[in-house]
């Protein structure tokens, strides 16, 4: 299952938080939540993190574990254009 990890982040840099992403990249197995990519918002101090994992705690377990300050982790569902959604298929 996808979850982003909502992570309000005054003060950091892209370079602070790659760091931090390598971190989430190497530690997937032993936090059971795959770190797969984050989008930077600097305006706005905020960055979204993508993870696969088991449950939203053990996204959240694994983004405090590598320093990413996690505010609030919400199921996502990644959508791409012209793609059907597990759903959409089902149905047929």
């Amino acid at each position: 299952m996808l979850y982003t990890a909502k992570c309000f982040w005054p003060g950091a840099g892209e370079s602070e938080i790659r760091l931090a992403a390598a971190r989430a990249s190497r530690d997937a197995v032993q936090h059971h939540a795959g770190f797969r990519g984050a989008l930077y918002l600097p305006a706005d101090q905020l960055v979204l993190c993508l993870f696969e994992a088991t449950s939203a705690s053990a996204v959240k377990s694994q983004s405090e574990a590598v320093g990413m300050p996690c505010e609030r982790v919400m199921e996502t569902v990644w959508i791409t254009p012209g793609r059907e959604s597990q759903t959409e298929r089902s149905k047929r």
